[in-house]
Parts: C-alpha cells; sequence; structure tokens
C-alpha cells in the first residue's frame, strides 16, 4: 500500500505535516476533510523497487500461510469476490512484507490475473505444494475447500514441527547447560581450589593426575577465553549446515540410521509424505504432478530420493505402491494399505489414514525418548559434577597426610 507525506491545515491554522498509508491519494483527501483538516500538499513516497522487491522476497512462516488460508477460504466461501476477499486480508496483515504480497495478488487479479499465477511470482512466500493446490481449485471451481484442506494441512504440519523440535530441544538444552556449568566451575571454581592447595602444601606435595589434569584444563581455559565459545558456534554452524541442500544430502541417511531418532526421522519423513500426497490428489491435482510437488515437500533427501524413484516407476505404468514396497523406506504397512487405496479407488483418504496413524507414533515416540534422554542427560551432568568434584578433593587426603 503506497505511503502518502500530506501537509494539511487545522481550523485553528496550525500546519501539520505526516504520514499515511492508503490505496490512492484521493483517500488521503477524503480522510483529511473528515477531519476538518484542510489540505495544502500531498505527495506519494516512492519506495524503490529494489527495496520492495526485497521486502516481499522475504519467506512466510507457516503459521501465517495457516491463518492466510483459513481466513482467505472463509471469506471466499462467504461469497465475496478474490479482490475483495484480499482486500479485507490486508487490512488485517500483521507483517508489512506480508501485507505487501497480498497487495500486490490483488493488483494482479483485478488486472485479469489467476490467483496460482499471481502466486507463482512471489515463489518464497508460496510453495509449490501451495500453487499446485490454488491452481487445481481454480480450474475446478472449489477454490474455497482447497484453502480449507490447506489451511488443516498446515495445521498438522505446524503440530509436526513443534513435536520434532520438542524432541530435540530438551537434549540440546541440556548439552548447553552441561557445557556452561562445566566453565563457571573451570573459570570461577577450580582457580580458587588451586590456589588454597598451593598454600597449604607449599608445593610439597604433587597434585593427583586427575586433580592435576583438571587444573591444567582451568589454566588453559583462562588463557584461551576466546575460544570457549567455540563449542556453541560448532553447534550453531552444524544447525545451520544441517538445514542446507548439502547437509540433508550428507546426514539424512545417517540420521535414519540412528537408534530412536532415526525411526523417529523415518516417521516424519513418512507422515509428511502421505499427507502431502493425499491432500494433493484429493484436491484434484493429477498423481504425477502431485509426486513433483511432494518431492519439494519432503525435506528429507532420503525421502526425496524415493519419490523421484516412485514418480518413474508410476510413469511407466506401475502402480504406487510397488516401488514403494521396493525402496526399503516405507514400512510394509504404508505400501498395503496404500496397495488398498489404489484397488479401492479411495487411494487419498488411505494416505490421510496413513499419515493420522503415523501422527500418533510421532507423539508415543517423542514421549519415548523424552523418557529416556531425561534420565541420561541427568547422569552426564552427575558424572561431569561429580569427577570434577572427586578431582578436587582427592589432594584433601595428601594434605591431611602432611600434618
Amino acid at each position: 500500500m503506497p505511503t502518502y507525506l500530506f501537509t494539511a491545515r487545522d481550523t485553528s491554522g496550525k500546519t501539520i505535516t505526516r504520514r499515511l498509508n492508503a490505496d490512492t491519494a484521493q483517500t488521503v483527501i477524503d480522510a483529511l476533510q473528515a477531519e476538518n483538516l484542510t489540505v495544502i500538499r500531498i505527495k506519494e513516497q516512492k519506495e524503490s523497487q529494489f527495496l520492495k522487491k526485497l521486502r516481499t522476497a522475504q519467506p512466510v512462516s507457516l503459521k501465517v500461510l495457516t491463518i492466510f488460508s483459513r481466513q482467505f477460504a472463509l471469506l471466499v466461501s462467504a461469497g465475496l469476490t478474490l479482490a475483495r476477499a484480499l482486500s479485507t486480508l490486508e487490512e488485517q496483515a500483521e507483517f508489512p512484507h506480508f501485507k505487501d504480497i497480498l497487495v500486490d495478488l490483488r493488483k494482479k487479479i483485478q488486472a485479469g490475473e489467476t490467483l496460482h499465477n499471481s502466486m507463482g511470482l512471489h515463489k518464497r512466500a508460496f510453495s509449490p505444494f501451495f500453487r499446485s493446490m490454488v491452481r487445481a481449485g481454480e480450474i475446478g471451481g472449489v477454490l474455497e475447500d482447497v484453502l480449507e484442506r490447506m489451511a488443516t494441512f498446515f495445521e498438522k504440519e505446524l503440530k509436526l514441527r513443534h513435536k520434532i523440535k520438542a524432541a530435540m530441544s530438551y537434549p540440546l538444552f541440556v548439552i548447553i547447560a552441561a557445557f556452561l556449568i562445566t566453565m563457571g566451575i573451570l573459570l570461577f571454581i577450580v582457580p580458587q581450589f588451586a590456589s588454597f592447595f598451593e598454600e597449604i602444601s607449599e608445593g610439597k606435595t604433587p597434585l593427583p593426575a586427575m586433580t592435576q589434569t583438571l587444573m591444567d584444563a582451568s589454566d588453559w581455559i583462562i588463557a584461551n577465553p576466546l575460544l570457549i565459545p567455540l563449542p556453541l558456534v560448532a553447534i550453531w554452524l552444524f544447525y545451520l549446515f544441517r538445514k542446507t541442500k548439502w547437509g540433508h544430502i550428507l546426514l539424512d541417511g545417517l540420521v535414519m540410521r540412528i537408534p530412536i531418532f532415526g525411526k523417529l526421522s523415518r516417521m516424519v519423513g513418512v507422515s509428511r509424505f502421505t499427507r502431502t500426497l493425499g491432500t494433493l490428489i484429493q484436491s484434484g491435482v493429477t498423481l504425477m504432478e502431485s509426486l513433483d510437488v511432494t518431492k519439494t515437500t519432503a525435506d528429507n533427501h532420503v525421502i526425496e530420493k524415493c519419490v523421484d524413484y516412485i514418480r518413474d516407476r508410476v510413469r511407466e505404468g506401475e502402480a504406487i505402491s510397488i516401488p514403494m514396497r521396493r525402496t526399503g523406506v516405507f514400512p510394509a504397512m504404508v505400501y498395503n494399505m496404500v496397495a488398498v487405496g489404489e484397488e479401492a479407488g479411495n487411494l487419498e483418504s488411505m494416505l490421510h489414514k496413513v499419515a493420522d496413524f503415523y501422527d500418533e507414533e510421532i507423539d508415543a515416540t517423542v514421549e519415548q525418548l523424552a523418557s529416556l534422554i531425561e534420565p541420561i542427560m541427568i547422569m552426564v551432568i552427575g558424572v561431569i559434577v561429580g569427577v570434577i568434584v572427586v578431582a578436587l578433593y582427592l589432594p584433601v587426603f595428601s594434605i591431611v597426610d602432611l600434618f
């Protein structure tokens, strides 16, 4: 929405200069006249195209897309035109960059463009999944139903992401806490003990090997304080690398081999694959296009390779359940239920049932993981602190022998 800089005069003759966001200059004038202000000068503040493109190119969060889909579906089902519905959503948009995207969509639609083509100009905001769903809804005349399905899909995807974060955040938090506690002991407590031992023994009694190692580690850390954040920086860099294309290529397969975590990763991949594919097919997208789109939403390199293989075999005329079985990634229950769905002609329904089943399995696995990790982490912290305490008190017995 354009920004206008205006100068106006009130009834007392006082000059006012302000900025106001509005669709047109006439809208600003009407608003000012309603406040008994006389417009002296008004000018639109042009934003550079580079800055505008930079802002609208920002990605949109899944939560924002979920709310947008639900509200858009409600407005369209109430009988509003697409342009009017988008105009209403513009006023409610909380984030400026998403508001700019909605403004651009409305203008394109008012110019006669289709909604899915307009969204294609904002590929970082609207994924191939979103655009394919919208295109199927526009072609089939069931856009409001498709938007409802997308909102439901995004809500379940949000829940899935929260489950994954819950499984990963606790051990990470404990590891960081253990690291900070250890650094605090080595930086502030161990040097006090070192001075005490030196003063009492006057250098006559050598320290036990465990204690001397602890003192040396403390001295090294004190002498090199800039190296202390390195482990935390390494964890952060690993997290960033994990999200890159090469991070997925190199690590996804390894993660799937780790006990418990690998099982969780596989279930997340299967749940996301079946729910995405089922939602697309249910909305009228062709199977081949649905597989293409599903690949882009997998977020797992192993699943992506499987989808590529499945798509190639389906293109050659095979039923989807057959190549799924050959991949060795999908459990027997999954491809057997898919085979039943294909034979019964309700593949999309069966895919949703599989996704719902694995969502429940993910819940159970996350709870199991939490119940296992919590005592393990407590034991790890206990061992670290215990070793440090033993190392600090071992010299006390040697010092006592001197008296």
